[in-house]
This record gives structure tokens, sequence and C-alpha cells, in this order.
């Protein structure tokens, strides 16, 4: 499976320096890729993922546990997969088509690129959300879906994306507090964004725990059941040897750096770093609880995808842009499948 990974991550860097010479042909291949990737996510070998074995397992018990700790969507999918299969594929089949595809269809949205949105996409998300955690996959679709009306001041179909969301996993509640961002930045907001990093780096360094805080019965469930694990050594400590975290810091402040030249083609710009220093707050405030940390400030770090091309057109000529996109999309693979190990080849 490493080889299949390899290749499709090499196709599409390929398609990013194609893009100016495929002309209407564009369109035709990044449909094809959605769909390759659709197929490629609900097919996989059950293991080769942390988290597809323990899907598999709701997914034949779920008719007789009603108390499951999953969201209504999962199981209202689990019946309709199991009224004509026990195979659990299809039930990834369904997720798949729904996460990929809102994305695809958002990034069509938010960015004149086709494929460099999709390289960064593919070197972490894909394999993190759509690949792994099926559910805030979903979640994460929709916050990418609901951008393009946030910026445009549309918040009430920003609050559908929301509630559809909160359907496919609980975790996208943090969503809400992004209707009080506005799509403008004033200095004060750039200094906040600037000092996100030091304030974020004191809050773990005086251990102090926003979890313990939140009185929502489900919610609280999961804390003290990750809590558990936490202390049992099972998930790794919270480190700030965090490379995706520094690199996210890193565009932060280039982009303030060149903030009018990146607003002129992004208008979306002040809306997308407010989102991502928000990502970096939760990954220092919930800090007591590494696992947590991390799948919060990815589900919010999905605005990236359309972030981090935007700010590489900064770059004369712009190849030498595109050239940084696809070496942070290296970056990011690199650590997802070989330093982090999220995928079991030893499977296949």
């Amino acid at each position: 499976m490493i080889y299949i990974f390899l290749l499709l991550f090499i196709i599409i860097v390929s398609l990013i320096f194609l893009e100016d010479y495929l002309g209407d042909y564009n369109n035709y291949a990044y449909w094809g890729l959605c769909i390759i990737l659709i197929l490629f996510c609900a097919f996989r070998t059950i293991g080769v993922d942390p988290d597809s074995e323990n899907y598999e397992t709701i997914f034949k018990s779920s008719s007789n546990n009603p108390k499951l700790l999953v969201e209504f969507s999962f199981l209202f999918f689990t019946d309709i997969v199991k009224s004509f299969t026990n195979d659990v594929h299809y039930l990834f089949l369904i997720y798949a088509f729904l996460g990929i595809t809102i994305k695809f269809y958002a990034l069509r949205q938010l960015s004149p690129w086709y494929f460099l949105p999709v390289v960064i996409y593919f070197g972490n998300y894909f394999i993190l959300h759509d690949f792994i955690q099926i559910r805030a996959g979903v979640a994460s679709a929709m916050l990418l879906l609901a951008i393009k009306p946030l910026s445009e001041g549309n918040k009430k179909r920003a609050i559908v994306y929301f509630l559809i969301a909160n359907m496919f996993h609980y975790s996208s509640l943090v969503f809400y507090p992004i209707l009080f961002f506005s799509n403008n930045l004033s200095k004060i907001w750039k200094y906040a964004l600037v000092a996100s990093m030091p304030v974020g780096a004191i809050l773990f360094l005086l251990r102090i725990d926003f979890l313990s805080a939140l009185p929502i019965p489900y919610i609280q469930d999961k804390i003290e059941m990750y809590k558990a694990l936490t202390e049992t050594g099972f998930f790794e400590e919270f480190t700030l040897k965090n490379v995706p975290l520094w690199i996210q810091y890193t565009i932060i402040l280039y982009s303030l750096y060149f903030y009018d030249t990146i607003l002129e083609k992004c208008p979306a710009l002040p809306l997308l770093l407010k989102i991502t220093a928000y990502s970096m707050f939760f990954f220092f405030a919930v800090s007591s609880i590494s696992v947590v940390a991390g799948r919060l400030q990815e589900l919010l770090g999905i605005v990236e995808l359309a972030l981090f091309p935007y700010v590489f057109c900064t770059f004369r000529p712009q190849v030498f842009g595109k050239i940084a996109v696809c070496f942070i999309a290296v970056v990011k693979i690199f650590f997802t499948l070989f330093v982090w190990k999220l995928l079991d080849f030893e499977m296949e």
C-alpha cells in the first residue's frame, strides 16, 4: 500500500506542474482523482489503520449496544449498510464519499488552483481524517464548506453546515465560536495572531486544563476515557516538538508580512488566519490530553488546505511557490507515514 500512496502523491505533484497546460482536462483529472481516493479509502485492508478494527467491531455490535459512544449518523448509516451486507467496507464507502467529495467541492470554491490544495490534503488530512478518523473527516469537510459563506457574512448557511458536522462528530462543537470571527483583521487581531504561539506555550508550561470545565456529559465521558488512557501511557505525551504546528505558525507570520499582497488574491484570508490560530489555541489549551489536543487542532486546521497555496502565490516566479507547497506536503506525508507511522503497511 505504501507504494500506492507514493505513486498517488507523485501523480498529484505532476498535475500541479501540468495544470497550466491541461486546460479543461484539469476538471476531469480533478474529479477522477476524487473518485480514486474515495475507492482507495473505502476498500483498504481492515487493520492497516488504527481505527478500522474498532469501527468494524462497532458496526457488528451496534444493534446489541445502543449506548455506544458514537454519533447518531454512524448508527444510521450502519443500519442502512447492514440491511444489505455485513461488509463494513460499504460503511467506509459512505463516509469516504461524503468526506472527500465535500472537500473537493469546497476547495473548488476556495481556490483558483486545482491540485495545490489537494497535495496538502493528501499529505496529511486524507490519511488523518478520511482514512482513519472517518467521522471527523465529514465534520472537517463541513467546516471547509462553511468558509466561503462565512467570509461573505452568511452565518445562517454556516450554522447549517456546523449542525450537519455535529451529527458526524461531536468535537465539531468547537466550530461555533468561529461564527464570531469577522472577515477583517484589525491591529489587535494581528498582534493576537503573532502572540498565538508564545501564549500557547505559556498555557502548556502552566499546565492549564480547559477540558475539565466542560459541563457536557458525553464530552466528559470521552475526556475521562482519554485521561485514563493517557495516564497508562497509551498516548504519547504532549510536546512542543511538533513540526506541522510550527509550519502553521510560520505561515501565519509570513501571511501577516505579505498581508496586503495575499489579501488581493484571497478574500477569505483574515478568516483563514483566525481559524488557523484558533486551531493552535486548542492544541495548547487541551494539552493535558495529547490525543484530544492533536485531534481538535487537526479538525480546525483543515482550513490550511485553502490558506497555504495562496500564501505561496507571493513567490516569483510562481513555480517556486508551487515547489514550496509540494515541499510542505512532502514534510507532512513523511511525518504521517514514517515518523508517526499512522498506517501499518506490514498488514499488506
